[in-house]
């Protein structure tokens, strides 16, 4: 079951909405979407904060009272790490998506075929995430996570990594950085960043020269030398899950 909610205050565009992913699922019968709809951001905002989020987002970008990249934002600041999809009449704000990881952005009128398109690799990245899960012992026992939630690691002592996940959480493993950057590969967000830090590159917010700064508020210096690649490894990982 995928989550999916549908935020715009034009009524007839959440019944297109929801009837292309209803032809969707009944052209493929492996999927089924739980589907709701909001009229406002503010009521997508609170439903999400109260009672959890959801695993797609359509967002309407011209809205009464706020903007759709602003509501995404929000939810990017709640911690949300939904799949966006922007449904609008402009590409005026198609920056604004790359700035809060929006998967994908349609501009209207959008085309059954490119809305299934956009749906399908959307899905296609949540399985990836959601299959991917690795196993660590550590010394309160063995721990299975999935890769999705680890926002960075990095050395703390000798052959020992701090795990950081999007909930807080701090798991201490004995291995390598190598060994944890072989178990954290599949999910093809991660890169090295030196010889001490895996990064998620789907957590960060900005890119300095100086450091690296998560959507958690958190911050992390490395290596200089490795900045342009760095920035390049973003931006190739930014297009591609736009494409």
């Amino acid at each position: 079951m995928i989550r999916v909610a549908i935020c715009d205050d034009d009524i007839k565009e959440q019944e297109h909405t929801q009837m292309l992913l209803k032809q969707y699922s009944s052209e493929h019968s492996q999927i089924e979407f739980l589907i709701s709809t909001f009229n406002a951001p503010l009521d997508l905002l609170y439903t999400v904060e109260k009672s959890g989020g959801f695993d797609i987002v359509f967002l309407d970008v011209y809205m009464a009272g706020m903007l759709g990249t602003d509501a995404a934002r929000e939810l990017r600041q709640l911690g949300d790490k939904a799949e966006i999809i922007f449904l609008t009449t402009s590409r005026a704000h198609a920056f604004d998506a790359f700035e809060v990881d929006a998967a994908q952005y349609l501009v209207k009128p959008y085309t059954e075929k490119s809305f299934n398109s956009a749906l399908s690799k959307v899905i296609q990245r949540l399985n990836i995430e959601r299959r991917h899960m690795i196993t660590l012992k550590t010394s309160q026992g063995i721990v299975r996570i999935y890769s999705r939630n680890v926002m960075f690691t990095e050395t703390s002592r000798n052959n020992y990594q701090i795990i950081h996940t999007m909930n807080n959480e701090l798991i201490e493993v004995r291995m390598t950085s190598t060994e944890l950057s072989e178990l954290l590969a599949p999910a093809q967000s991660f890169v090295r960043c030196g010889a001490s830090m895996n990064v998620n590159l789907r957590f960060i917010r900005q890119i300095t020269k100086d450091a690296i700064i998560f959507d958690s508020g958190e911050q992390r210096a490395y290596p200089y030398r490795i900045y342009q690649k760095l920035k390049d490894d973003f931006l190739s990982f930014q297009m591609t899950s736009h494409e």
